[in-house]
């Protein structure tokens, strides 16, 4: 066997290390060493990659052959590459996006490859982009559906500002009747595209990065007020700058759906307040509201998927799947949601997330 010395560092990185890394031999063409995460991500047994170094070939989808040998060529000549990407597909049809390093190492016949089986993260990025797709989509209906009403509201305007009578009367209620019919179809396009989109989100898996929790919670409520002037948002936290070890994206859509549905239960100036409390090992959010409040005969079932939900105060029809939805997204990000509500007096959610 090779001298172990010449790769020593690379063993003691791989016993430590959640990637996968193989040192190969150019000349025998046989693995010297490979840590358990490089089998595990290949799917095979130690014993079988070493008697035969081609058996990961098979796994390779054939559509990446020739980029990788393409791969090869270069890391032949500069004796280094980085990020090369490529497909696992297994025999059960399971398929595996894989991001690989290499280097030479220097004065040997041996090359260290750094593997990472980055899956997970290509079904976010692929989420990402269809939510775009569909944003976009989403506005091109929009644009088509609201050049209806907006001819339509241009219409009644210079109809009322020639003054009614009996005679346009009927034309005028029959406008409205239009009016009403488009926005409602704009509205449902909205709201089919917003329970699609967290439906997709809750079952996609958690990117943790590091942001400001109070920062995103203003973003949040900066939207919301522009958009309901006739309710009172309060926010305060322990401190101005709280940062946590989370997904952003899902912790958004959690505080949206609770305070979207607060919105739908609180009157007009109806107060809302946030508050963000430190604790040993986590966070804790209390979202308050002095709105109509909970029944007492929803409350068990509150967190689960419902066909309908409660009408809002304005005749906003609900799905009943935003607080539903907000419970899956907490139990991904490892965190608790509970609540506590009042007839006529108004409902406490409160939102737990760890620190790290």
């Amino acid at each position: 066997m090779e001298n172990i010395s010449n790769y020593n560092f690379i063993r003691k990185i791989g016993d430590i290390t959640d990637d996968g890394i193989a040192v190969y031999d150019i000349k025998k063409k046989s693995f010297l060493y490979v840590n358990a995460n490089f089998t595990r991500i290949f799917g095979i047994d130690e014993k079988e990659l070493f008697f035969d170094s081609k058996i990961i070939l098979k796994f390779i989808l054939a559509e990446d052959s020739s980029y990788l040998h393409m791969r090869y060529d270069e890391l032949m000549e500069t004796g280094c590459i980085n990020t090369t990407e490529f497909r696992l597909i297994f025999p059960d049809h399971v398929l595996k996006h894989i991001s690989c390093d290499v280097l030479v190492l220097e004065d040997t016949n041996l090359i260290t490859a750094f593997v990472k089986d980055i899956s997970e993260a290509k079904k976010h990025e692929d989420y990402l982009i269809k939510y775009t797709a569909q944003k976009d989509t989403l506005l091109d209906m929009l644009t088509h559906n609201l050049s209806g009403p907006l001819q339509l509201s241009k219409d009644m305007i210079s109809s009322l500002q020639k003054g009614y009578n009996e005679n346009n009367l009927a034309d005028i209620n029959k406008l409205l009747n239009i009016m009403q019919e488009n926005t409602q179809q704009c509205i449902d396009i909205v709201n089919d595209f917003l329970r699609q989109e967290h439906f997709e989100s809750a079952h996609t898996y958690v990117r943790k990065t590091r942001f400001d929790l109070v920062e995103k919670i203003h973003v949040t409520l900066d939207k919301l007020r522009a958009m309901n002037k006739d309710k009172v948002f309060m926010l305060t936290s322990d401190a101005e700058n709280i940062n946590i070890t989370s997904d952003a994206v899902k912790f958004f859509q959690v505080i949206h759906n609770v305070l979207s549905n607060a919105i739908k239960f609180t009157g007009d100036q109806g107060v809302i307040e946030i508050n963000v409390k430190e604790q040993d090992s986590s966070y804790l959010i209390s979202l308050k509201d002095n709105g109509i409040g909970i029944p007492e005969t929803d409350r068990s079932d509150i967190f689960l998927k419902k066909v309908t939900g409660r009408t809002g105060l304005k005749g906003e029809k609900s799905s009943g799947l935003g607080l539903s939805i907000a419970k899956k997204l907490v139990d991904l990000l490892n965190g608790k949601i509970w609540f506590e509500s009042k007839e006529n007096e108004g409902s406490v959610f409160y939102l737990q997330l760890p620190k790290e």
